[in-house]
């Protein structure tokens, strides 16, 4: 199999597992630290006000048949103030193969303090998996078994759980996703395996106009090393945000070894503006630290809320 497009498709796999040392296959994001609902479905309704965010990102700019991903979410409280709501829908696409998923969430807070809550989520859906055969075309004129000559597609049901830890400054949060298991020896089409995540963070005061916010991600399939990101960013005067990731990965909770691996996978500087108090708008920047230097990574984001008054005040989104 020889056709160009294939080829950057087999190079893009074999670098993704070979020198990034991540088979994990869940979709990648740099800037869900302002919308953990990308990750967690206890999120929903945390805020306390209805919220509409859109992401667009692009994997390994420049390769052909890299990764892309474009995520629309809604998600709000309903009359009782301790159950959220969301919906999702998401769009990826790697070579031939693309995933179009939509799913609802429901969430369930309790007042553990006045200021501290713990929710608890449950997210279902389905997805379409699709490997479009006419993408991928044999160097030969004999057809190749391992190619389908159309489109194969399947559409299977999707499930995950959530906890959500949060106060005014600090969060937590731990994911079960892909909990619904499928396994055919008959399909072509690449599905996902269960994953787990688990965040943390915290906003410091610096100053009376500058807030720091470090926070912690852990993404583990117990079958490839662990991927972390350490995240650090601050705000400025409640409108803008700046700061930086570190992607990494290692061997924690599995027997695979790394040492022939680049456990250095990506950096990132990551910029948020409020165009008004509603309105924000997001851009990040990857840098790949390994065999896919050549090759940058851009995320876009878009938020929108709608405020609403509780015990006298404006409740707003921004320090959560």
């Amino acid at each position: 199999m020889k056709t160009t497009l294939l080829n950057k498709l087999l190079l893009l796999l074999l670098l993704v597992s070979a020198h990034v040392a991540t088979a994990q296959q869940a979709p990648q994001y740099t800037q869900y630290i302002f919308n953990e609902l990308v990750i967690n479905p206890a999120y929903a309704g945390s805020k306390g006000i209805l919220n509409i965010n859109a992401t667009h990102r692009s994997q390994w700019t420049g390769l052909e048949g890299a990764p892309t991903t474009q995520t629309l979410s809604m998600d709000g409280p309903t009359k009782k103030e301790n159950i959220g709501w969301a919906g999702y829908l998401v769009n990826d696409r790697l070579g031939a193969q693309s995933t179009i998923g939509a799913y609802g969430n429901v969430s369930v807070r309790v007042n553990l303090s006045r200021y501290t809550k713990l929710a608890f989520g449950l997210s279902a859906g389905a997805a379409q998996y699709t490997l479009d055969g006419t993408k991928l075309t044999p160097g030969s004129q004999v057809p190749d078994v391992a190619i389908p000559q159309g489109r194969e597609s399947v559409i299977l049901p999707d499930a995950k759980v959530g906890l959500f830890l949060n106060t005014e400054r600090y969060y937590a949060g731990l994911t079960a996703a892909n909990l619904v298991p499928f396994k055919s020896d008959d399909l072509l089409i690449t599905t996902p395996r269960r994953h787990y995540f688990l965040s943390t963070g915290y906003m410091f005061d610096l100053s009376s106009n500058m807030r720091i916010k470090p926070s912690i991600l852990i993404k583990e399939d117990f079958q490839s090393p662990t991927n972390i990101d350490l995240n650090t960013f601050l705000l400025f005067g409640d409108r803008f945000w700046v700061g930086g990731s570190y992607r990494t990965s290692m061997p924690l909770l599995t027997s695979v070894e790394t040492k022939d691996l680049s456990t250095r996978n990506a950096a990132a500087a990551l910029v948020q503006l409020y165009v008004t108090p509603r309105m924000r708008i997001g851009y990040s920047y990857d840098m790949s630290l390994n065999a896919l230097n050549n090759y940058s990574s851009h995320e876009v984001s878009l938020g929108y809320s709608f405020f609403q008054k509780h015990g006298g005040r404006i409740l707003t989104p921004r320090n959560l």
